[in-house]
């Protein structure tokens, strides 16, 4: 019984988003609906009634005899369609295209269609050709994962366990090791930088709090025990002063100089909460700190701008980035 009710639920959450995305461009006729459904029109009638007396989604049926163009056709009522005006509808269109490549997009689809509907709404056909064009329009370069939708599946899984703070057990690939171990974790929150999405929580294998990134889990099984969410943790001040994901070291103070040629982004850009320009110089060239943590990947960040930064301070980091520049050029001796 609860899986029919389950599917039932699905369905009807489907059949709505259907008839809103099609209600900018007049609506659905019944062979729509039945081909989207995959279910006879007896149960596209009860379907229709279901929405308006259980979901209390008011639907504007054709007239007895109107079977042609959009008088013949099924669409939502103006007060429970969506409604999002067309610049918050191109500005969620633009988020929602950038998560291309990302754990999310099994889904950015069908959430897509949806923000165009509103989009395209009484400014455009919405038709599928026009949409197309703008989505032709639009070009994001981002890393992308190779299995997507495996990862998305699993961020979902994560979720729902951290919706109810039920325990985890997951496989997951130690890229310092080279080798899959399975744990045990209670899921706090999840974390995003450059689309790539991390878990963090309390591992009971290793006794701790650690991160794992998700595209690095093989399998995640939700259990039945449940955890005591930590009052006293903050996913915000578990990171604290880290510059990326990882703060396993203690923060301080890095100071670095940055050539006339670059400098220009440093005082358009914060690449960290802490930057800041100690000291515009006459050549140009800029001065700027930050106190953070995590500095492995801090000095790994930095060498993007080869010769165009120099670490001024302190000693141990600007160590750090003259071993890290000497191993590179031996690579090309």
């Amino acid at each position: 019984m609860a899986d029919k009710e389950l599917s039932r639920s699905l369905r009807l959450t489907g059949l709505q988003n259907f008839l809103s995305v099609k209600t900018a461009s007049g609506g659905a006729t019944l062979e729509e609906i039945m081909k989207f459904c995959d279910v006879t029109d007896r149960q596209i009638y009860r379907d229709l009634k279901d929405l308006e007396e259980i979901l209390k989604v008011k639907v504007i049926r054709p007239k007895r005899g109107q079977k042609g163009g959009m008088a013949g056709r099924y669409r939502l009522d103006e007060g429970t369609s969506l409604r999002i005006g067309p610049e918050d509808a191109a500005a969620i269109f633009l988020s929602v295209l950038r998560q291309k490549g990302s754990p999310l997009a099994p889904k950015i689809n069908e959430i897509k269609d949806i923000i165009l509907a509103a989009l395209y709404k009484n400014r455009f056909s919405g038709s599928r050709k026009d949409i197309e064009s703008l989505q032709d329009r639009v070009h994001i370069v981002e890393e992308q994962l190779l299995n997507a939708e495996k990862s998305g599946a699993i961020l979902l899984k994560l979720m729902e366990a951290i919706k109810d703070n039920r325990l985890v057990s997951i496989k997951y690939f130690k890229p310092n090791k080279g080798e899959w171990s399975k744990r045990d974790v209670e899921p706090y929150g999840l974390t995003s930088k450059h689309n790539n999405w991390y878990l963090v929580g309390y591992c009971r294998k290793s006794e701790g709090r650690r991160t794992f990134r998700i595209d690095l889990i093989d399998s995640v099984y939700v259990l039945g025990k449940k955890f005591d969410y930590p009052e006293d943790f903050c996913l915000q001040s578990y990171f604290g002063d880290s510059w990326g994901i990882f703060s396993s070291d203690e923060s301080m103070r890095i100071v670095i100089k940055v050539e006339p040629e670059l400098a220009y982004r440093f005082k358009l850009i914060a690449y960290h909460p802490s930057q800041k320009v100690e000291e515009e110089l006459e050549d140009g060239s800029v001065v700027v700190s930050y106190k953070t943590c995590g500095i492995y990947e801090f000095t790994g960040w930095l060498l993007q701008w080869a010769d165009f930064v120099e670490v001024l301070e302190p000693a141990e980091v600007r160590q750090m980035m003259r071993e890290k520049l000497e191993r590179m050029v031996g690579k090309y001796v």
